[in-house]
């Protein structure tokens, strides 16, 4: 395979829609493919283990200590998009999850009295059920949308979400998320470095989950849940890793519950892979993230793990055998279940080895990249 790829993201936070994309490059890159990336959003650091990998990484918003959230920034971004693409003259370039598309599909339009970009490939994934958007931006997406080749999704609930707001369906293929393989393996230190982080005993036991904090992640589910717990259990925490629009919101809930000591944001953190890694089990509460990422390569690191049961957490959770499935929105089942994996040491070895092996041979990266090398292989 002889292709030069530009990817083009919002952002490279470690463990968002990077965390599959980062695992995707490093392949093609193995297969002799030329990979640069373009990001729209927020310089957080600086993208060393990318530029190790030989993927060139640009970022495009000019004012990169903010993330991408104003139209300034938006229209900023789609003129530097063009001219990236335009100087580095991809065979392809492929959109990676949410504004990713809209933006580069602005920046690849024909404009009067402007040079036209060479002929390239248009490509996007979307990994996640994304919230409903307003009738202009939807009518203005499936109208430029038309210029898109093909649209990869993980999983058929995301298919079926974009074929509902107007997308193709034959122009849409399926390639499951894979297991992230470069978690540490060192448990017992991302522990030690877990525990100083919040500050809590090294006795505690630590839940933690990765989402953006919005309603739709019903991260609520999970704090209510501690609360539960807690009343029983002194020695357990909840850890949150994310970002989002309702910090304060989620802040205030917290603060009305007795174990609003016992709750951490965390946000951003530097290494967020070492905190994961050293918790003690893992809460997934949402669906809009089918086959997760985060889920898997938690499990895929020996941390047991508890989980919405849904049509896009079905393939990994089976119930008692590789974690525990809970219904949508019951809190009490999150803390019933911890509560079990603290108490019943041998059980919770077993669960965790058994999602670990099945998490491994199920969701192997080669498959993941195997399939998105076929649909490069295509002919449009």
């Amino acid at each position: 395979m002889n292709q030069h790829i530009l990817f083009v993201i919002v952002n490279l936070f470690p463990l968002g829609a990077a965390q599959q994309l980062k695992v995707l490059a490093a392949g093609l890159v193995a297969r002799g493919c030329k990979v640069d990336v373009a990001v729209l959003g927020q310089r957080s650091f600086e993208p060393t283990d990318w530029n190790d990998l030989d993927i060139a990484v640009t970022f495009l918003n000019g004012d990169d200590k903010t993330p991408l959230h104003t139209m300034r920034d938006g229209f900023h971004v789609v003129k530097e998009l063009r001219q990236l693409i335009d100087s580095t003259e991809p065979t392809i370039v492929h959109t990676w999850c949410g504004a990713a598309e809209l933006l580069t599909l602005a920046a690849v339009q024909k404009i009067p009295f402007t040079k036209p970009l060479k002929r390239f490939r248009l490509i996007g994934t979307e990994l996640y059920r994304q919230p409903e958007k307003r009738f202009l931006r939807q009518f203005l997406e499936n109208r430029m949308s038309r210029r898109v080749e093909r649209m990869i999704v993980p999983h058929k609930t995301v298919k079926q979400h974009l074929v509902e707001n107007g997308y193709r369906e034959p122009r849409i293929s399926i390639v499951p998320n894979s297991v992230v393989s470069s978690v540490p393996v060192n448990r017992f230190e991302s522990k030690r470095e877990l525990l100083g982080r919040i500050g809590v005993p090294d006795d505690s036991k630590i839940a933690g989950t990765v989402a953006r904090l919005h309603h739709r992640t019903r991260l609520k589910d999970l704090i209510w849940a501690t609360d539960l717990l807690t009343c029983i259990r002194e020695d357990f925490h909840f850890v949150i890793i994310g970002t989002g629009p309702q910090l304060r919101q989620l802040k205030r809930f917290t603060a009305l519950t007795e174990s609003k000591s016992h709750i951490h944001f965390l946000g951003h953190p530097e290494s967020p892979e070492t905190l994961v890694a050293g918790l003690d089990f893992y809460w997934h509460s949402h669906l809009n993230d089918p086959l997760s990422g985060n889920l898997l390569s938690a499990m895929a690191c020996g941390i047991p793990a508890i989980s919405v049961l849904g049509d896009g957490t079905a393939p990994i959770i089976r119930h008692q055998a590789t974690g525990f499935a809970v219904n949508f929105g019951a809190r009490d089942e999150f803390a019933r279940w911890t509560k079990y994996l603290i108490e019943q040491t041998d059980s919770a070895e077993q669960l965790a080895s058994q999602g670990r092996d099945h998490a491994l041979a199920q969701f192997d990266k080669s498959a993941m990249i195997d399939g998105y090398v076929r649909i490069y292989d295509l002919t449009d």
